[in-house]
C-alpha cells in the first residue's frame, strides 16, 4: 500500500516553550537558623515554621508572621538560611529518669541526607552538667559537629564548615551563635539554590548587616527592605543613623521605615507582603493599612526629619494606622522602583520568546516591526497594570501618548551592523502614571449666585 505521506506531509511544530520569568512578588526572609538543612525553604502558612522549629520568637518566624497577617496574604514565603559555625544546647528541664535527645542532620555533595540521634538518660541525681556531659559522651565520634561541654551547655561547632539542622526534645533548648559567614557569601548560595523571589528581609538589625546587604542588593534585580528604631532616625541633625547612611549610599533598590519596635517587629514584611499582593504597576507604598503591627506617634519634626533622610513612616491617622512616603533611599518611589523592573523583565521575555520559537526574524522591515509588536505587547500590558499612563488629552483635545516606541528602518542600518545580525537603535518613551498621595483642595463660601456655565 501506498504511504499517503508522498502526497500529503504534515508536520506540526511546537512553538510553545516559554522562558521563565522572574517573580516580582515573591518574598525572601534571610536569617540564620539550624532547623533545615536547604539554603532556601518555602512556606505556605506559618504553622509550617513551627513544624520545622521554629519557635515564636524567632527573628525569622515573626517576620514571616507579619507577612502572612496581612489581607491579602502572600500565597508562599521563602525563608533562606544563614549559614552559621556554632550551636549551644542547655536544659530547661531537668528531671530523672528522663531521656534527652539530639538529633544532628547533615547533606553530602550528592544532597543525599544523613540524620544521627543521640539520647541520653539522666538517671538518677540528674543536674544540667551531668545531662550535657552524657550526651557529649555520645557525640564523640558524630563526622558532622564536634560537641564539647561548657558549664551547663553543649556547645556544637561544625567540622569542615559543614551545614548541619538539630533538633531537640522538649526538655532541651537551642542558641545559635553570631554567624561568621558575610553576607554576600549567604545571598550567592541562596541564589544558587533558589533566585526565585523578588523582595528581601533581613531578620537581623545589625548595622553593618543592613548596610551589606543594602550593598549587595544593588548589584541585582532585587528589592530590600529594613526597619530601624534608632533614635537618631528621628533627629534632623544627625547622620550616623541607618537613614542617613543608606541615603548617602544613594541606594535604589533599599527602602528604611523608622519603626519604634523594630527590635521585635518586622514593619517591612508586612508592607511587602501587602504590596506584592498587587501587580507591579498596580501600587504605591504609601497609605497602606497593616495588620498586627504596632504604629508609631511622631511628631510633624520627627516625621520631617525621617522623610527628609527618604525614610519612612507607621502612624495613625484618625482611626486607621497607615505608611507614610513609600521611598527608597536613593528618593526614588518603590513602586517605580519595582515596576521599571518588571517592566525590563516582560520586554526581554518577549523578545527573547520571539527570537526562539521563530527560524528566523529576517533583517527586513517586517522583522523589526515583530521586534517592535512585542515590545508594544509589554507596554501595553504595563498600562493595564497602572504603571504607564494611558493615552490622554489636554483641553484643546491635543493627544498625550501613554508611550511612544522609535525602530530604525532596514535601509537606514549599515550593512556592516546586519553582518553582525545586531538591531540597535531600538528606543520606547513611556509616561508613568504615578499615584496621588495628597490631595490639596481649595474652597470658597459666598452668598453670590452661583450660575453653571
Amino acid at each position: 500500500m501506498a504511504n499517503i505521506d508522498r502526497i500529503v506531509n504534515v508536520q506540526i511544530s511546537l512553538n510553545t516553550n516559554g522562558v521563565s520569568k522572574e517573580g516580582f512578588s515573591t518574598m525572601l526572609v534571610v536569617g540564620t537558623h539550624a532547623n533545615t538543612l536547604n539554603r532556601v525553604t518555602t512556606y505556605t502558612n506559618i504553622n509550617d515554621l513551627t513544624n520545622d522549629g521554629f519557635s515564636t520568637d524567632d527573628p525569622i518566624y515573626k517576620a514571616v508572621s507579619v507577612a502572612f497577617s496581612q489581607i491579602p496574604r502572600p500565597r508562599q514565603v521563602k525563608v533562606g538560611r544563614r549559614q552559621i559555625e556554632e550551636v549551644n544546647i542547655s536544659v530547661n528541664n531537668i528531671k530523672d529518669n528522663t531521656d534527652y535527645t539530639v538529633t544532628i542532620s547533615s547533606k553530602d555533595n550528592k544532597g543525599i541526607i544523613t540524620e544521627q540521634e543521640y539520647q541520653f538518660n539522666s538517671s538518677t541525681s540528674a543536674t544540667a552538667t551531668t545531662i550535657v556531659s552524657g550526651l557529649q559522651s555520645a557525640m564523640t565520634d558524630d563526622t558532622v559537629v564536634t560537641a564539647t561541654v561548657e558549664s551547663e551547655n553543649l556547645k556544637l561547632v561544625t567540622k569542615s564548615n559543614k551545614a548541619f539542622s538539630v533538633k531537640v526534645s522538649s526538655n532541651l533548648s537551642i542558641e545559635l551563635a553570631e554567624p561568621t559567614e558575610e553576607i554576600a557569601d549567604t545571598m550567592s548560595a541562596i541564589t544558587a539554590s533558589d533566585s526565585d523571589f523578588y523582595g528581601i528581609v533581613l531578620a537581623s538589625r545589625d548595622k553593618d548587616d543592613i548596610m551589606a546587604m543594602a550593598e549587595w542588593v544593588e548589584t541585582q534585580t532585587k528589592l530590600f527592605g529594613t526597619s530601624t528604631a534608632e533614635q537618631e532616625a528621628k533627629d534632623s541633625e544627625t547622620d550616623t543613623d541607618l537613614l542617613s547612611m543608606l541615603k548617602a549610599k544613594n541606594y535604589y533598590r533599599t527602602f528604611a521605615f523608622y519603626h519604634e519596635l523594630a527590635d521585635s517587629e518586622y514593619l517591612e514584611a508586612g508592607v511587602m507582603a501587602r504590596c506584592f499582593a498587587i501587580e507591579p504597576g498596580g501600587e504605591t507604598w504609601a497609605n497602606k493599612v497593616l495588620s498586627g503591627l504596632t504604629a508609631d506617634n511622631l511628631t510633624e519634626t520627627e516625621y520631617r526629619a525621617i522623610t527628609n533622610k527618604n525614610g519612612n513612616t507607621f502612624e495613625t491617622s484618625r482611626n486607621k494606622s497607615i505608611t507614610q512616603n513609600g521611598k527608597v533611599a536613593g528618593d526614588e518611589w518603590i513602586d517605580v522602583i519595582r515596576f521599571r523592573d518588571w517592566l525590563q523583565e516582560e520586554i526581554t521575555v518577549n523578545v527573547f520568546n520571539l527570537l526562539i520559537n521563530s527560524n528566523k526574524v529576517p533583517y527586513t522591515d517586517a522583522g523589526i516591526a515583530l521586534i517592535e509588536n512585542q515590545i508594544r505587547q509589554a507596554l501595553l500590558l504595563g498600562q493595564r497594570r497602572g504603571g504607564i499612563a494611558p493615552t490622554e488629552y489636554d483641553e484643546d483635545n491635543n493627544e498625550n501618548l501613554g508611550f511612544s516606541i522609535e525602530m530604525p528602518l532596514a535601509a537606514n542600518i549599515s550593512a556592516n551592523t546586519k553582518a553582525q545580525r545586531l538591531l540597535e537603535d531600538v528606543k520606547f518613551t513611556a509616561r508613568l502614571a504615578g499615584a496621588i498621595h495628597v490631595v490639596e483642595i481649595a474652597g470658597s463660601f459666598t452668598y453670590e449666585n452661583l450660575i453653571n456655565e
